[in-house]
């Protein structure tokens, strides 16, 4: 059973956006009882007491606010490798930047001069 990026889910949402509440209910509900008979559908690879257990999993997670669940992280990093390409897709450049920055005490290489990070 894949739910991420299920045909049926996609469906509901586009008829749930175009206002055809009824349908998308039903669609809603197929999806649902598709995924309860699929059986165990987690994905997280971690020991836990909670796995498999959405609900529990959750609310855990929103009541930590320390990390996403892993069900989540596929979905969050294609939105963020999506928002990096408005700067050219150099995320990964600035986050190394930043690291290098934060190790050698530098608030700004720009702006120092004999900086060893920058080569200035």
């Amino acid at each position: 059973m894949q739910i991420d990026g299920n045909e049926l889910a996609i469906l509901q949402d586009k008829l749930d956006r175009e206002g055809k509440k009824e349908e998308a209910w039903r669609i809603k509900q197929e999806f649902l009882r598709q995924v309860r008979e699929a059986g165990d559908h987690c994905p997280c690879r971690q020991p836990c007491p909670h796995h498999g257990n959405c609900f529990e999993c959750v609310t855990i997670h929103r009541g930590h606010r320390d990390h996403l669940p892993m069900c989540l992280w596929d979905m969050v990093n294609e939105r963020i490798a999506a928002l990096s390409h408005i700067t050219e897709g150099t995320l990964r450049d600035y986050e190394d930047r930043k690291a290098a920055e934060a190790a050698s005490g530098c608030a700004d290489c720009a702006a120092c001069s004999g900086c060893t990070d920058c080569g200035e």
